[in-house]
């Protein structure tokens, strides 16, 4: 769309606003603004005047006509209102701990490093009548922190390239490296970003590994994309994607190998904390033996990482090769922990 063409949009959508009554397009042709209104031919000028009207109706202006009161008006064109109930949006009416919640989830994303959006947010939050510095440091009142380090400087080169990636389609190479380290090379689709506890994540569809998979974005060594210079859609988002069921998904449900069942009994003193440990879709069981939860596993490392901290307070019963790869795990660290202990006593002694 033209400048000029832009302007006189503009131009037409605040005379709208701004009249009390139905104004005709003879009135509208009497501003020097709409001159492209003004022709010899006045049927040229007309349709110049529906191309801009349908315009702002297709970017949602509510715009009406409204037929005109005598039928012997010389007009007989009627006159053009904004409906302003519609177009201007109602007063909130935000209750003061629904202002509090707001403002916290608004800062939190404000205050990370890169944020995608970040200005428009520091604005709604100005709107919501809090004392916000465009300028100057952002004065959160909640803040969500990538982890420290590198981290932090590399995720904020890399979110910018990868949100405009998803809202354009258009595919990424990334250079990876999995949790043991090896880090290979990927062409993905991304179909979405979603930031949780500290740490964000892209899905997409990866090449390599021909299905969707989901990256920690601080294990990216490098982000671009495949065709810097194309900007039409490289790819589909699939009908069924559904970025909500990725964010509630806890790491041992990201695909890695076929699921399975795990069976974990529980301490009295975990089992108040079950949906935030393990999630809502954790099936639950109470027995005269305890509190046991089944959780279908698709990354058994993951698995293992997220049960270790809980110590002897979550015992996987099943299957016997994870009981057996984590009771490895503590002996390895008490051998380790016992010889450090017994090398400390011979330094002193």
């Amino acid at each position: 769309m033209s400048a000029t063409r832009t302007e006189r949009l503009l131009n037409l959508l605040t005379l709208l606003l701004n009249t009390r009554r139905p104004i005709s397009l003879r009135e509208i042709r009497e501003h020097e603004e709409f001159n492209a209104y003004q022709t010899g031919d006045p049927k040229s000028g007309e349709r110049a005047f529906e191309r801009d009207k349908a315009a702002l109706i297709e970017l949602g202006v509510p715009l009406r006509w409204i037929p005109p009161e005598d039928e012997d008006d010389d007009d007989g064109l009627g006159g053009y209102v904004i409906d302003r109930n519609r177009y201007f949006l109602p007063e909130l009416g935000l209750k003061p701990a629904e202002l509090a919640l707001l403002s916290i989830a608004g800062a939190a994303a404000a205050a990370l490093e890169g944020f995608p959006g970040r200005a428009t947010v520091i604005r709604a939050l100005a709107k919501l009548g809090f004392d916000v510095d465009e300028t100057g440091t952002f004065a959160s009142l909640a803040h969500a922190p990538l982890r420290d380090g590198h981290m932090v400087e590399q995720i904020g080169a890399h979110l910018q390239i990868l949100h405009d990636a998803v809202a354009h389609r258009l595919t990424l190479a990334l250079g990876y490296r999995a949790r043991i380290g090896e880090l290979t090379q990927r062409q993905v689709d991304p179909y979405g970003l979603y930031y949780r506890q500290g740490v964000w994540y892209l899905v997409g569809h990866c090449h390599l590994r021909n299905a969707e998979r989901t990256f920690h974005l601080g294990r990216c060594e490098n982000v671009e994309l495949v065709y810097p210079d194309r900007r039409t859609a490289q790819f589909d988002v699939p009908g069924d994607f559904n970025l909500s069921a990725h964010v509630h998904a806890r790491p041992w449900e990201m695909p890695q190998h076929p699921p399975f069942k795990v069976v974990i009994r529980l301490a009295e003193r975990l089992v108040p904390a079950i949906v935030e440990i393990f999630g809502r879709r954790a099936i639950v069981k109470a027995s005269e033996k305890g509190t046991t939860v089944e959780l279908l596993v698709s990354n058994r490392s993951a698995l293992i990482l997220a049960v270790l901290p809980h110590g002897a307070a979550a015992e996987v019963i099943e299957p016997s090769d994870v009981r057996a790869e984590i009771r490895e795990v503590y002996e390895r660290l008490v051998r380790h922990y016992d010889g450090s202990k017994l090398l400390r006593q011979e330094v002193s002694a």
